[in-house]
């Protein structure tokens, strides 16, 4: 295989790779903002959102992606409502990751000890505060190996949207090859490319985990550990 034949494959593959980076981006942010806050409504002192936060999570996570996927694109337009392919990709991928991540972030959650809690209610802190200023920071580090690998899952997953004819690296990659029929290196290639964001990821939070685990960044140093300057 020359240069050139080389080229004119990458180019549609890293066009495709684009579209994916935008799934994952646009899907990664709004799956944690709709994560925490179906932490909090799962953590509220309210039965009914309590139970309303617990029946989503569970649902989610007992039916696959793929499934849900369908269910966005395929199923919706018999009850009138029509979803565009990547808008479709995007909701379903927030809806699943939103309520694996609710339970990442009620996990940190919960592991910060109860003694802070009490601190802060002894200098009047309101329960935003405690959260912004004392939980949350903590919470994170407790939680950011794991959400470093729900990161790598979500750019993995983005080849779903496929299925429903979003253009994106599988996608490309699919048509690509059904247009060479050569698809052992037209998938490698595809393959390749996903491996390499992924190693670009996960470097990445690596580099932020190591920063977080800084001696002293969480320990008793006032300027490091937001509950010491209580």
């Amino acid at each position: 295989m020359t240069l050139d034949t080389l080229k004119t494959y990458l180019e549609p593959l890293l066009q495709g790779a684009w579209w994916t980076l935008a799934l994952f981006a646009s899907s990664a942010l709004l799956s944690a903002a709709l994560g925490l806050a179906v932490c909090f409504c799962r953590m509220s002192a309210l039965a009914p959102v309590r139970a309303t936060a617990k029946t989503y999570i569970e649902i989610i996570r007992g039916t696959p992606l793929l499934v849900q996927l369908f269910f966005l694109y395929y199923g919706l337009p018999e009850l009138g409502i029509v979803i565009p392919g990547f808008a479709a990709g995007v909701l379903g991928l927030v809806l699943n990751f939103g309520a694996y991540l609710a339970e990442l972030f009620r996990g940190g959650i919960q592991s910060v000890d109860s003694g802070q809690f009490e601190a802060s209610r002894a200098l009047g802190m309101t329960r935003a505060q405690r959260m912004r200023v004392i939980v949350m920071p903590q919470a994170l580090r407790t939680i950011f190996p794991a959400l470093g690998n729900y990161a790598l899952v979500l750019v993995k997953d983005t080849s779903l949207v496929a299925v429903i004819s979003v253009y994106e690296l599988m996608r490309a990659g699919q048509m690509l090859a059904g247009a060479t029929f050569r698809s052992l290196l037209v998938y490698s290639l595809v393959g390749a490319i996903y491996f390499a964001i992924c190693s670009v990821l996960s470097y990445l939070f690596r580099r932020a985990e190591k920063r977080l685990s800084i001696p002293g960044y969480w320990s008793g140093s006032p300027d490091h550990n937001p509950a010491a300057k209580l």
